[in-house]
């Protein structure tokens, strides 16, 4: 858990990453974003690399629940999957600066250590895909002609492309709104009830 001083530089990183790009992350930029001094952004961060870390942290921390939608069943498999995707996609539209570093992995490249971490996160979040899938499957909600992970990995896909050409957008587009036609595509394609 951070401090309400850590969790507002954790954000102005972000925001400066999503908007200036990883080279103007730097603690001198951070510490000008929420007008503090270096000084006082050291005090709660030793390093870009500390800091860099308490932001894949408090991705993980905003993720977790998105995810955990797709256990709650108050309906069918299909339900889960398009409450899951509604609940996704909303998170993100309201939080843009977050979703481009969430999908940048490009951005933690500049600390090689931090690619196992990163690598966790989404191999997390991967698996907790996988396992609904697992779930449908056993129940015979699924089709089963390709594996949890095969199925895990395509809706993986679909959500980072589909987050990825939101940002990309000239329009003002909704994200939360593709979330209802992309769960039935996937719903379709897995033969999901």
């Amino acid at each position: 858990m951070h401090t309400q001083r850590q969790a507002e530089l954790i954000e102005a990183a972000i925001k400066l990453t999503a908007t200036d790009g990883i080279q103007k992350l730097t603690i001198r930029n951070v510490a000008a974003a929420i007008g503090v001094s270096e000084a006082a952004v050291y005090r709660h961060f030793a390093s870009k690399h500390d800091l860099l870390l308490a932001i894949i942290d408090h991705l993980d921390t905003l993720l977790a629940p998105q995810f955990a939608t797709l256990f709650t069943r108050n309906g069918s498999y299909a339900d889960s999957l398009t409450q899951f995707l509604s609940n996704l996609f909303s998170l993100l539209e309201h939080n843009a600066a977050f979703s481009l570093m969430l999908f940048a992995e490009e951005t933690f490249n500049v600390d090689i250590e931090l690619k196992p971490e990163l690598n966790t996160l989404l191999g997390k979040n991967l698996q907790q895909i996988t396992r609904f899938y697992e779930r449908a499957m056993e129940q015979g909600r699924c089709r089963t002609d390709l594996g949890a992970a095969q199925l895990a990995l395509i809706t993986f896909g679909t959500i980072r492309l589909s987050v990825s050409r939101w940002h990309l957008a000239t329009d003002a587009s909704s994200l939360y709104s593709q979330a209802g036609v992309i769960g039935d595509t996937l719903i379709t394609l897995f033969s999901l009830h």
